[in-house]
């Protein structure tokens, strides 16, 4: 085997997509054209995804700054969401000067244990952030019926979700909105940061695409997605299904031999990382470097860090699976049957089996 197999190839996945990538850019240097004309992939996405409205945005970062914005969140707020996620879902709340509630995790899908919502709902309750971690989905119909319930608004965090579904239906499309990240790893990528919002909710549209580019009367914000940025993402959305398939494949081979993903009823889990759980980590990390790259996510989870300690309690699963969680590569072209060699070469089922 020569050399060490990457855990992201980004050149795998555009290999059959560049020419069209090129001919985009050189599209919009010629026109002179590039801030505030990215309108033909937001319908192109919002078809995608299924909903009414998508708006675009700098990052994901901002796509939840200003979904949070667009539900008028005020300081001492309470908004209810996971400790295992990239620290950007937690910022955007403190942006607004909120404060989060974390819930615990389901062991098996990483993503929020919707039965341990509503025992965290107050009167400060104004907002559910739900994650869908590493491509799963939050049991969404559940969750929709608490929110319902209570009158709660819901922003779905989707930046890691891109073609996931619930029984057809896609991730983003259950809540007020939804909000996704372009970040170059993820199943839809640009070259560069992006992000965009969904909702079928007229004023919350609206009120996003005021305030990413400088709303009179308010502070506003420069949150404008380049228009070559666009451009690029119209060509990665066609090429999307190849990608997917590939990446479906894999996680097939995968799960022959891993079984620590789990999906709910009706969950079409779009694999934008593949997880495994594993015993003694560090120690695994150190037999298969020389081989194989492997990645660990929010070792340390952000319920756990500061600025964003606040409510540490009944966090068992959030903490017990960050000193456990392996990503895997997933990515077209990848030799899977190598990977799974070099891991059974070094794990036994014991270390599989953990929880």
């Amino acid at each position: 085997m020569a050399g060490i197999i990457p855990f992201f190839n980004l050149q795998a996945i555009h290999k059959d997509c560049i020419n069209e990538l090129n001919a985009s850019a050189e599209t919009i240097i010629q026109s002179g054209n590039y801030i505030l004309g990215t309108s033909k992939f937001e319908e192109e996405f919002a078809n995608f995804v299924g909903s009414s409205y998508s708006a675009c945005v700098a990052s994901g970062t901002a796509a939840l700054h200003l979904a949070i914005k667009a539900l008028n969140i005020k300081p001492g707020d309470e908004i209810i969401t996971v400790g295992y996620t990239f620290r950007a879902t937690v910022s955007a709340i403190m942006y607004e000067g909120a404060i989060p509630v974390y819930v615990d995790i389901d062991p098996e899908t990483f993503c929020m244990d919707v039965s341990k919502v509503e025992e965290k709902i107050t009167e400060k309750t104004k907002c559910i952030i739900p994650v869908h971690l590493f491509g799963n989905a939050v049991d969404m119909p559940e969750l929709m019926k608490i929110a319902d319930k209570y009158g709660i608004p819901v922003i779905e965090d989707c930046s890691q979700a891109h073609g996931t579904t619930i029984n057809d239906k896609h991730v983003g499309t259950f809540g007020d909105i939804g909000t996704f990240s372009f970040y170059p790893s993820k199943n839809i990528g640009a070259l560069g940061d992006a992000g965009c919002i969904i909702t079928n909710n007229e004023k919350h549209y609206d009120k996003v695409k005021r305030l990413r580019n400088w709303e009179v009367g308010d502070i506003g914000y420069n949150y404008r997605m380049d228009n070559i940025q666009a451009e690029f993402l119209s060509v990665k959305l066609k090429h999307y299904s190849r990608v997917m398939s590939a990446k479906k494949d894999i996680a097939g081979e995968y799960s022959k031999y891993f079984s620590n993903i789990k999906t709910k009823p009706g969950v079409n889990h779009s694999y934008n990382i593949y997880t495994i759980l594993v015993n003694n980590r560090e120690d695994v990390i150190s037999k298969i470097s020389s081989k194989l790259q492997t990645r660990v996510y929010y070792d340390i989870p952000v319920s756990s860090q500061s600025p964003y300690i606040f409510n540490t309690s009944g966090l068992e699963n959030t903490n017990k699976l960050a000193k456990k969680q392996l990503s895997l590569p997933i990515y077209p072209n990848l030799d899977v049957n190598t990977v799974i060699e070099i891991i059974k070469e070094t794990i036994d089922d014991n270390l599989c089996t953990v929880l």
